[in-house]
């Protein structure tokens, strides 16, 4: 990729926390590996038997609201660096993921991703992004949860400069504040067919 370009800023910051949570503990110790200080995961539990915390070298899978989702539905390097943190009843609330090109923070709802922070780099290129998601029905079962729509947007890169977007209930952009790549600024409104009504500078 030669550049970084908003959308791909978005996308890739969405990384880790696409679903949230995780499951997996390291394996029994046997004798051959008992007293070695590197292990692949480890897994703090409290008195119930339930995950806090998961500290893992592999995409580890989600523990939300009663179920287990496979890795595979996790976004995020498959061999990153995993944070994940659980709350009293087990199911994940954040976490924080590493990767050789790409990194990320993020805070969850009962049954939805809430705050994603992420970083995502390539050679001369970058680019960073912060993302407020709409909050679900609570009350919704994970599997029932519909996408929930990002309603402020702040991403910087190498190929657009600066954007922050306040969106509406859909998703969509309705007023764009930014400072491109050549340092001119402008502000724009938009209507929900992301016509322009409004504008300064730019």
């Amino acid at each position: 990729m030669s550049t970084l370009s908003r959308r791909t800023a978005l996308r890739g910051a969405a990384l880790a926390a696409g679903a949230t949570a995780a499951a997996a503990s390291s394996p029994p110790a046997t004798a051959e590996s008992r007293g070695k200080e590197v292990r692949d995961a480890f897994t703090v539990r409290d008195h119930r038997g339930r995950q806090r915390l998961l500290a893992d070298t592999r995409r580890p899978p989600v523990l939300l609201g009663g179920r287990v989702i496979p890795a595979e539905e996790r976004r995020g390097p498959e061999n990153g660096t995993y944070l994940i943190f659980n709350d009293e009843n087990g199911n994940e609330r954040g976490g924080v993921v590493a990767g050789a090109a790409q990194a990320s923070v993020s805070l969850d709802y009962v049954n939805a991703q809430a705050i994603t922070l992420g970083a995502q780099w390539q050679g001369q290129h970058g680019a960073t992004a912060l993302f407020f998601k709409q909050m679900p029905d609570p009350a919704l079962p994970v599997e029932q949860t519909p996408p929930t729509p990002t309603r402020v947007e702040l991403v910087w890169s190498t190929a657009d400069g600066s954007v922050l977007a306040l969106n509406d209930s859909a998703g969509r952009p309705r007023i764009v504040l930014s400072v491109d790549a050549g340092d001119v600024p402008s502000i724009r409104v938009l209507d929900e067919n992301g016509a322009v009504v409004g504008s300064l500078g730019g």
